[in-house]
């Protein structure tokens, strides 16, 4: 049983040592995205177009509080039909506000998605850049990696690099 799992362990062990000599590096892509300087003037451009549809979400989100006060501070002495028009008036703003909401964030999930698509071949090619100009054999993604030291971590070149190659 121990020589068993003495074997199990050394093929286990095999792939490691295959690359225990090669030159690694971490990189975590969307970092290296989201902090150049493309991506934050995309996504300030973003922000200030879908400014004027935030601000509604936020006075409908204000209103249907101020509604669902008046309903519980004031409900018992309103009559019955102040009650359905108030219960009317936070059901259509529900309303507005979920449409809104849901049209806003359709928005910004296409613009992320059209970004990553034309940012993507960018990315590899700065990245393929960093690892040459490194002399790296291999660039693994961070999210796989559980510790690494920080000097491993190319995030910050690959940022420079994209920054250099979109001016």
């Amino acid at each position: 049983m121990t020589t068993m799992r003495t074997a199990l362990f050394a093929l286990l062990m095999l792939p490691l040592l295959a690359v225990a000599d090669q030159k690694i590096a971490v990189i975590d892509p969307m970092q290296a995205l989201v902090e150049t300087e493309e991506v934050k003037s995309r996504n300030a451009r973003l922000e200030a177009s879908l400014e004027t549809e935030s601000r509604r979400l936020r006075t409908l989100r204000d209103e249907i509080g101020k509604i669902e006060e008046k309903m519980q501070r004031d409900g018992m002495t309103m009559s019955r039909q102040e009650r359905e028009k108030l219960t009317d008036d936070r059901e259509a703003k529900g309303l507005e506000f979920q449409t809104l909401q849901q049209s806003l964030q359709r928005r910004v999930n296409n613009d992320r998605q059209e970004l990553l698509e034309s940012m993507e071949p960018k990315l590899l090619q700065a990245i393929e850049a960093v690892a040459q100009a490194r002399g790296l054999d291999m660039v693994i993604s961070a999210q796989a990696m559980v510790y690494v030291k920080p000097e491993l971590d190319i995030t910050r070149d690959v940022t420079q690099r994209l920054n250099q190659q979109l001016k």
